[in-house]
């Protein structure tokens, strides 16, 4: 299985979601193991960088991070 690189660090799930464990280990089941590239989170961060992801981001926010990535 493949990990987000990122999942370590990732400020969504160290900062947002501490006290929702249940909901952070849906989203990492889905958005961080083994099909990563699909998270929001890091289609921004391997394109624009780390500064530019948004706090708020959320893994399955796709429209939005799309949307961040076109404004560049």
């Amino acid at each position: 299985m493949r990990e987000c690189p990122r999942l370590i660090t990732c400020p969504f799930f160290n900062e947002k979601m501490p006290d929702k464990p249940a909901t952070a280990e849906l989203y990492k089941q889905r958005y961080c193991r083994d099909e990563y590239e699909k998270c929001a989170r890091y289609m921004v961060f391997i394109k624009l960088g780390k500064e530019k992801v948004p706090a708020d981001l959320f893994p399955n926010d796709i429209k939005r991070a799309q949307d961040i990535l076109k404004s560049t």
